[in-house]
């Protein structure tokens, strides 16, 4: 099989949504020897790990992926020479949602792509016109474990659903509390919480 460029230069690589990174490039590379630093800010230390494992000795390509939301300088810095001249059979991808993650000096060294990504939109396939406690509980159930980003796309999701797809209305204290809502949810409450209190308040709305 043709290798391919991009898998023999290092480069960086820019996703908005690192989880999709992930799993593109762990499909990508299944089969070859690679290692995956994944980090929510890379570090001084994480770098040192990086150049240790990129000092080893390889016969075969080896690819080392970092991914993380953002890359401190002394990082950047420490990895600056070894991203410049890596050891022989040595392939780094590095990646990031953004290209400013990165000094001007470690993107003037790296080839730069970018993996697009296409948000999708988010529905909560619950009927909402006709909202019961036998639908809440297992729905609830089923989103306990979403992360702080993915439960405030479903809380909007479902009050959009609520408003614009199925016209229900509500009052200026309830669409206050749908907004307070969303900030709990970028605070780190629960999911549990937050859902029943919104799906509550719908239920108990549309029988009005």
């Amino acid at each position: 099989m043709k290798t391919s460029e991009e898998e023999v230069f290092s480069h960086i690589l820019i996703c908005k949504n690192l989880e999709k990174a992930f799993e593109f490039l762990q499909e990508k590379y299944a089969g070859k020897r690679h290692l995956f630093y994944q980090k929510d800010e890379f570090l001084i230390d994480d770098a040192s790990h990086v150049v240790k494992e990129a000092y080893i000795a390889e016969s075969e390509n080896k690819y080392l992926i970092l991914i993380a939301k953002g890359y401190r300088v002394e990082a950047q810095n420490a990895l600056l020479k070894i991203l410049e001249e890596p050891p022989r059979n040595i392939v780094f991808v590095v990646v990031a949602p953004s290209k400013t993650a990165f000094l001007p000096t470690v993107r003037s060294r790296l080839l730069l792509q970018e993996l697009p990504y296409e948000k999708v939109k988010v529905q909560s396939k619950l009927n909402l016109k006709n909202l019961d406690l036998s639908d809440i509980y297992p729905f609830i159930q089923a989103n306990l474990g979403l992360e702080k980003s993915a439960l405030k796309e479903l809380i909007q999701a479902i009050v959009f659903e609520a408003i614009n797809e199925q016209h229900l209305t509500f009052t200026a204290l309830e669409l206050d509390h749908f907004q307070k809502l969303v900030h709990l949810a970028d605070l780190n409450a629960r999911a549990q919480n937050l859902l029943t209190s919104l799906l509550l308040t719908i239920m108990q709305r549309k029988r009005r």
